[in-house]
């Protein structure tokens, strides 16, 4: 009985720390704390970012790569997500997906002037020594409204320094 009971239990923690992982991702990124944002990924993660910054491999690589493309193009951005679903697939491992609303603004005084999309992710997790981890992120936007400021999301963009 108290076996059922600890795996209910894990099942539980697994499922509100996959939960907290991603708020904690989009959360960072809304305040633009990159490095504490790419700490969300293990080292070796991907990032599959089509039709936008391409394919990103690596936490430093990835951290790199939206920093460098983002963090000078807008003033404050707000990442809303929802309809959030997690399943552990194994002892170390999970899927998950959700729906992302994103809005940016280049400049916070002229809130009418904004950029906004809407997507889909889909997470892989690794349970690490610091607790899940995104090994693999798929990013696919559906729409899009407004002018894309800065042209942040039209070609891959190298890193820059």
């Amino acid at each position: 009985m108290s076996s059922d009971i600890e795996k209910r239990l894990q099942h539980f923690e697994d499922q509100l720390a996959l939960n907290k992982l991603i708020n904690s991702y989009h959360w960072r990124a809304d305040h633009f704390e990159w490095q504490q944002w790419s700490n969300c990924f293990t080292e070796d993660a991907e990032f599959d970012f089509t039709g936008e910054f391409g394919t990103m491999c690596g936490r430093s690589n990835i951290h790199d790569i939206c920093k460098g493309n983002m963090d000078h193009v807008y003033g404050a951005m707000q990442h809303v997500i929802v309809n959030l679903d997690f399943e552990v697939t194994g002892e170390n491992s999970a899927v998950g997906h959700g729906n992302l609303i994103f809005t940016a603004l280049p400049d916070p005084a002229q809130q009418h002037l904004n950029f906004q999309s809407g997507g889909r992710y889909n997470w892989e997790f690794k349970r690490t020594s610091e607790g899940w981890r995104i090994s693999k992120a798929r990013l696919d936007f559906i729409w899009t409204r407004g002018e894309n400021v800065g042209a942040v999301f039209s070609e891959p963009q190298a890193a820059t320094g």
